[in-house]
């Protein structure tokens, strides 16, 4: 697990991804790269283990899901996202970028563990707004109705026309990529 998390560092490094500016850039729609790596990670995922099942080599009903808690969900992942625009990292670029020495880096991983401090000691707090909302566990297939299979080509398709509306997009709003 060590090797591949070091790994996976060198990977984020590798492509720019431990660079605060590049994952800010996401953001204003200057750069898309890490929303395309994530929608190709994504359809990989998703494509990877559709055939694992198929093979049977996993049992796909044996997964465990989180369950839904949907506008709390929503307000975290706003959260995240406006600490991501603010300090230019998720915690995964974070590390990767501290191993370069950024100091930066270092600070965003201190606030990044102070909030989850802050979180976890005030819970009883937020309890009501954490638990509110409560959706159950469901998947996008019985969501929609449609067969796994189908689901996933859905996935597949949507992560392929939102990488290319992305890239347009970039390209409409700020001209060729240097």
């Amino acid at each position: 697990t060590l090797l591949l998390g070091i790994l996976f560092g060198y990977a984020l490094q590798r492509a720019g991804f431990a660079n605060a500016k590049k994952i800010s850039h996401t953001f204003y729609l200057k750069d898309v790269d890490v929303p395309v790596v994530m929608f190709t990670a994504i359809a990989t995922g998703a494509l990877g283990l559709w055939g694992l099942g198929l093979l049977g080599v996993m049992d796909l009903s044996m997964m465990y899901f989180l369950e839904t808690y949907l506008w709390p969900m929503m307000l975290g992942g706003f959260i995240f996202g406006i600490g991501m625009v603010t300090g230019g990292y998720c915690p995964g670029t974070a590390v990767a970028a501290l191993a370069t020495g950024k100091i930066d880096a270092l600070v965003f991983i201190i606030g990044f563990f102070l909030g989850s401090l802050a979180f976890g000691d005030f819970f009883t707090f937020w309890n009501d707004i954490y638990m509110a909302d409560f959706r159950g566990v469901w998947r996008l297939d019985e969501a929609l109705g449609i067969s796994i299979g189908t689901s996933v080509l859905l996935v597949v398709a949507v992560a392929i026309g939102g990488s290319i509306g992305l890239k347009q997009l970039q390209k409409k709003l700020w001209g060729q990529k240097s």
